[in-house]
């Protein structure tokens, strides 16, 4: 696949970022009282409920220090959504794609009320509250 010269332009930095992102994040104990670099979700501080992305710092943590069930504990829908947006990278035209977008969009709002639910089992969803 050959980028343009406007891709190439928005390409370079976005990877440059993305990899300072992920270096940050490995470097760093997410949660940690002494490294209070990696924010606390703002959705949860003020409802108390989780966002779907809640645990998602320290999921990614959890995954570049080879823990993948860690991961899947702090946050399960990474996976499926890291696969999503593999899909769309490569085919981008899956973007556009309605039923692709709903099903995508149905998994997260589902994902999203699952894991407030009061019991069990989907208590499980809810990341450990390690902070």
């Amino acid at each position: 696949m050959k980028l343009s010269r406007k891709q190439l332009i928005l390409t370079i930095p976005a990877v440059i970022l993305m990899n300072a992102a992920l270096a940050a994040v490995y470097a760093m104990e997410p949660g940690n009282s002494i490294q209070r670099f990696m924010p606390r979700c703002p959705f949860h501080e003020v409802t108390g409920m989780h966002c779907p992305g809640c645990g998602g710092t320290r999921a990614v943590h959890a995954l570049l220090h080879g823990h993948p069930l860690k991961a899947i504990r702090y946050n399960a829908i990474l996976f499926p959504m890291g696969v999503c947006t593999l899909l769309i990278w490569k085919y981008p035209k899956l973007q556009y794609n309605k039923p692709f977008a709903i099903t995508v969009a149905t998994v997260f709002i589902l994902f999203f009320i699952c894991r407030n639910l009061p019991f069990y089992p989907f208590t499980l969803l809810a990341p450990p509250a390690t902070y």
